[in-house]
């Protein structure tokens, strides 16, 4: 929008004030420093899905209670780290210069932080050391010349040792998942890990409606839902489509739609090297990924597979199992299990549509806008080999008629793409039909299943 700056951020870690959900991991954090002080956490998540905005209010949070000095290292940034710690602590009044450079000396910590753990004692104050990128801190200790001669696991045991019984906990994460669980692994599983995850459903919208609102612009909660589910409620992904309709300048189904495969030809080559990456596993680990995918139980190798996925960020645990964690890549994933050409994300726009997407969905296929259709089926659904135009409409009274009009562009789109023409009314229950004539369709007829309507279209005699 010509004069004003776009309210929506994805290149950096959004401020305070545009920080949304994450209200579970808030909770669980306010409520662990209510009643102790030693912590051990570790943030996990793949590229882009907010650990160091929730880190950043991590130290917020901290910075509110007396009695803790929280020192927030960004080891992307921050090319010495103990001498940042060093200089952050001379804010508390807490001068470690000459410990510092003992430990220089020596080439080991151990000096530095005994006398600042005899500080922190005496003071009756609490340190938190927040490492974001942990996995860093071994080759950069060995830069500053502490270690030199240690590997990445003796480092971190020593980091370990530095702060056990002492005044000292650590936040950490970072984007490289399997160096980062490598490293808290020394720690022998005392880490309470954070899994970060798409956001919630009123949290994506409420930040949809409200950056939008910044940037001068209204919209609906309709709209807003459609962004949402269209971005899978990922953090970047909301914000990276509200920039792209930011910049068109209004909100309507077409720019929705310009954003979504805006979206999608981002994401694409990302989506491409995970899956290359899974493939360089083994043809059992999609093996593994259909089951949990489809829901099916798991055996032991696929269990073992299950954890390689989860250390390169493909997987999370969840209720005692796992789960894909972006659900655009899961479709990605979806269409090429079930030999698909991978395209756009799902995106539908009214709610009967959605209504009738995720009957689609839970039935095992996946439906797309028909774009190529030029508006006479909302949906595109490949289904048993069948490529399937649905025109979606919803009655509150449960019947609605096709006019000869419509009927002529529903068959006609259809015939020139080679698709099965079907009628989806919605009401208090979906009815599908596939004869397409100028007459009245009511839910006291039609079919419930999709596919058992399918089987009834060669037998309809539809004419232009």
């Amino acid at each position: 929008m010509v004069g004003r700056v776009s309210p929506f951020i994805f290149e950096d870690a959004v401020p305070r004030e545009k920080f949304f959900d994450r209200r579970r991991e808030i909770d669980f954090f306010v409520s662990e420093l209510g009643v102790k002080r030693k912590m051990l956490i570790c943030i996990v998540a793949p590229l882009k899905y907010g650990k160091t905005s929730l880190m950043l209010r991590y130290e917020e949070i901290l910075e509110e209670h007396p009695g803790v000095i929280p020192v927030y290292v960004n080891l992307k940034r921050v090319s010495r780290p103990i001498e940042h710690i060093l200089v952050t602590l001379k804010k508390y009044n807490i001068d470690l210069s000459e410990e510092y450079r003992e430990s220089q000396r020596k080439g080991e910590l151990l000096p530095f932080f005994e006398k600042l753990d005899e500080i922190l004692n005496n003071r009756n104050l609490w340190l938190f050391l927040l490492f974001d990128e942990f996995h860093l801190l071994p080759k950069l200790l060995r830069i500053e010349g502490f270690y030199r001669d240690f590997s990445d696991k003796l480092i971190f045991g020593f980091i370990r040792g530095l702060a056990e019984g002492a005044r000292i906990s650590y936040v950490v994460c970072g984007s490289m998942i399997k160096p980062l669980l490598n490293a808290v692994d020394v720690w022998g599983g005392r880490f309470q890990t954070i899994y970060l995850g798409p956001f919630s459903e009123d949290d994506a919208i409420e930040m949809i409606k409200k950056l939008f609102l910044e940037g001068g612009m209204s919209i609906s909660k309709e709209d807003a839902k459609i962004i949402a589910e269209a971005a899978g409620y990922h953090p970047f992904y909301i914000q990276y489509v509200g920039h792209q309709i930011f910049k068109l300048g209004q909100i309507t189904r077409a720019t929705i739609r310009a954003a979504k495969k805006a979206l999608y030809e981002y994401l694409f080559p990302i989506f491409a090297d995970y899956y290359s990456r899974i493939k360089s596993l083994g043809d059992k680990y999609m093996e593994t990924l259909s089951k949990i995918i489809s829901n099916k139980n798991l055996d032991s190798d696929d269990i073992s597979r299950a954890t390689d996925l989860l250390r390169i960020g493909i997987l999370k645990p969840e209720n005692a199992g796992f789960k894909i964690v972006d659900p655009l890549f899961k479709r990605y994933l979806e269409q090429i299990i079930n030999n698909y050409t991978p395209t756009e994300p799902l995106i539908v726009g009214h709610w009967a549509e959605r209504i009738v997407g995720n009957y689609l969905l839970k039935k095992g296929f996946t439906p797309y806008y028909s774009h190529d259709s030029r508006g006479a089926f909302d949906i595109y659904v490949k289904i048993h080999g069948m490529d399937v135009g649905i025109q979606v409409r919803y009655s509150t009274k449960g019947e609605i008629y096709l006019s000869e009009e419509e009927v002529r562009r529903m068959l006609q789109s259809a015939d020139e793409m080679k698709w099965k023409p079907i009628l989806a009314l919605v009401g208090k229950q979906i009815k599908f039909f596939t004869k397409i004539v100028p007459t009245k369709y009511s839910l006291e007829g039609g079919h419930t299943d999709i596919v058992e309507a399918l089987k009834t279209i060669n037998n309809n005699q539809n004419i232009l």
